[in-house]
């Protein structure tokens, strides 16, 4: 009930988005890794942002930002197709130890009741760096808690050189709406495709699977721009389960504080990435890839309006 108005206004707006750009080259897609952060507005504002998406023919997006307000902020701009989530980064610098601060909870909590946000995260859990997952964590477990109370999506970014390190964590949590960004980061197929198994209420996004990041990896495409063999059966098994996202945080050459993120001016191209080895797969399937499994999860109403191809 938090969340019906909110769904209706974006399920109006992608209507009337698609019907303005059904004509347009590229079919409707939804970009479910955005990021909107202090450091990448002194490089791109709102405007920029939102041009740059409509520009891709993006219908729909998850946005989440460091600070949590600055997602609010692009979501406001968007009139409704853009859709604020909390990430529990109260400053920037806690990415690191969030799960330390124990002013997390209760302002993801109050973040939730004002109905401004419709979901948690991005989170990151980093083998090596954050606890253990074999047992529960008051932080961490407590965010999936509260992602199962209000009954909305969380984005988790777990990362490791094995599924097992994040398994626990979803098993204990089989209520819970959970995308694993980036399909486990470096991870092979074989081993998304355990984890997705083991957990059914675990979806992924392909966000940072791209030519310039995870993709320099382990990647899932082969020379000519389409998908491995593994990769490939991966997509057809999971066709149900699996979003596409931009994740707009690439820094061109080394990271620092003191440099301005980048990420926005790659959209474009990340984007045309996922394209280009979409266009092997069956249409079905890549209608299901680019936005009708984003509708179906997120839950809105308007997929019929929205199959173009």
């Amino acid at each position: 009930m938090l969340l019906k108005p909110v769904r209706q206004a974006v399920a109006l707006a992608l209507l009337l988005i698609s019907n303005q750009l059904m004509a347009a080259d590229l079919p409707p897609l939804a970009d479910v890794h955005l990021h909107f952060n202090t450091d990448q507005m002194e490089v791109t504002d709102t405007a920029d942002a939102l041009r740059t998406l409509t520009e891709s023919n993006v219908v729909f997006g998850i946005v989440s930002s460091k600070p949590p307000a600055l997602a609010l902020e692009l979501a406001d701009a968007s009139g409704g197709w853009i859709i604020p989530f909390f990430m529990p980064y109260l400053e920037p610098e806690r990415k690191v130890d969030w799960f330390r601060d124990k002013r997390v909870l209760p302002a993801a909590r109050e973040a939730l009741v004002s109905g401004r946000y419709q979901g948690l995260g991005e989170i990151h859990l980093i083998a090596g760096y954050t606890p253990s997952l074999n047992q529960r964590h008051d932080i961490i477990d407590g965010m999936l808690d509260l992602a199962e109370e209000f009954d909305v999506a969380i984005l988790i970014h777990a990362e490791a050189s094995n599924q097992l390190y994040f398994r626990p964590l979803c098993l204990r949590h089989p209520q819970a709406r959970i995308v694993w960004v980036h399909a486990g980061s470096p991870l092979p197929p074989a081993q998304v495709a355990e984890l997705l198994r083991a957990c059914t209420n675990v979806w992924v996004d392909l966000s940072a699977r791209d030519h310039m990041r995870y993709g320099k990896i382990n990647p899932i495409v082969d020379d000519d721009g389409l998908l491995l063999p593994d990769w490939h059966m991966f997509t057809l098994e999971f066709q149900d389960r699996i979003m596409l996202g931009s994740d707009p945080t690439y820094y061109e050459g080394v990271a620092t504080w003191e440099a301005a993120n980048t990420g926005w001016d790659h959209v474009s191209e990340v984007l045309a990435f996922h394209r280009h080895w979409l266009k092997a797969l069956p249409v079905d399937i890549r209608q299901k890839l680019t936005l009708q499994n984003a509708i179906r999860f997120y839950r809105l109403s308007v997929e019929e309006d929205l199959r173009a191809d």
